[in-house]
């Protein structure tokens, strides 16, 4: 089995081990020791038994012993379970990057680099602190098959503490007054997005001549560079609804973005449009730290 397989499954052992229940001793006392066969029949059996915040990671344990057992039938088992993870997975939960990584590094395997820097991206921006050291690995690795800017720069980002910070806690979810996730798990936290770009509307035509009209060009300018907040990244649309609806009434205005991801949309929260990234933390500080609400400070071009 290739290599970058393995070196990730040891990454993750090191970054995401959690205390399992002791149904899970066998399963990781056989990973640990590469008894693959051994340790996927393991967690086969105890999964179903983990409570529905871990079962997520259980299963992705599966997915790596699978991947390593060197057969074809057993990785295409494995790569079917991780897209189904995938599909069932809020992008809030920090297991979400952990299964875009590992979905990274299977494309990586199979030659679709360009799919690979796809996952890896989508990977780092619903990221948390805790899992930048392996999505550094990952990077390196991605990033000497295919050529991204946009991949570059999410890269970048891993190498800042403070964007780091920022993107995620490492600490565990809090409760929020806000939306809630698709399946009972954490209150949902910010995903940094990919920069989107807004493209600058036409201007409207009036149906008789105005005294001053606008001249064109203005109306087709670059729009400059600003800052925003991202508040939300959901899987579903109707959570982003609701969480703009529940920031209305604190009288703080949001908009939905939508951003495809192959077959799937993360609908994106985000408010405010400010000058300086200063001026996006301190407007967080005062209306949306007392709420409890998780942002990241976003740079829009």
């Amino acid at each position: 089995m290739d290599s970058k397989i393995s070196v990730l499954s040891i990454l993750l052992a090191l970054c995401c081990i959690n205390s399992f229940a002791q149904t899970m001793a066998d399963a990781q006392k056989a990973y640990v020791a590469g008894n693959w066969k051994e340790a996927a029949a393991a967690y086969e059996a105890a999964c179903p038994k983990e409570p529905d915040s871990l079962r997520a990671e259980c299963y992705l344990w599966n997915v790596l012993a699978l991947s390593q057992m060197g057969s074809a039938q057993s990785f295409k088992i494995a790569g079917n379970r991780l897209d189904s993870l995938i599909k069932t997975t809020n992008p809030q939960r920090a297991i979400y990057s952990d299964l875009m990584m590992t979905s990274a590094q299977f494309r990586l395997y199979l030659g679709k680099y360009d799919k690979a820097a796809e996952d890896l991206i989508q990977a780092i921006e619903t990221s948390h602190p805790h899992q930048a050291i392996v999505l550094q690995k990952v990077c390196k690795a991605v990033k000497a098959k295919v050529k991204s800017e946009d991949l570059d720069d999410r890269c970048n980002l891993l190498n800042n503490p403070d964007s780091i910070k920022a993107i995620r806690t490492a600490s565990q979810a809090k409760a929020a007054p806000v939306a809630q996730p698709v399946t009972p798990e954490p209150a949902p936290k910010p995903a940094q997005p990919a920069p989107v770009v807004e493209q600058p509307k036409p201007a409207v035509q009036a149906t008789a001549p105005a005294p001053a009209p606008a001249p064109a060009p203005a109306a087709q300018a670059p729009a400059q560079e600003y800052w925003t907040l991202q508040l939300g990244a959901f899987g579903t649309k109707s959570n982003a609804d609701l969480l703009v609806s529940s920031l209305k009434k604190q009288k703080i205005t949001c908009t939905i973005i939508e951003q495809p991801r192959g077959e799937r949309t993360l609908y994106l929260v985000q408010t405010g449009k400010f000058e300086t990234k200063d001026k996006a933390v301190d407007f967080a500080a005062s209306k949306l730290a007392p709420l409890k609400i998780e942002y990241q400070p976003l740079l829009k071009r």
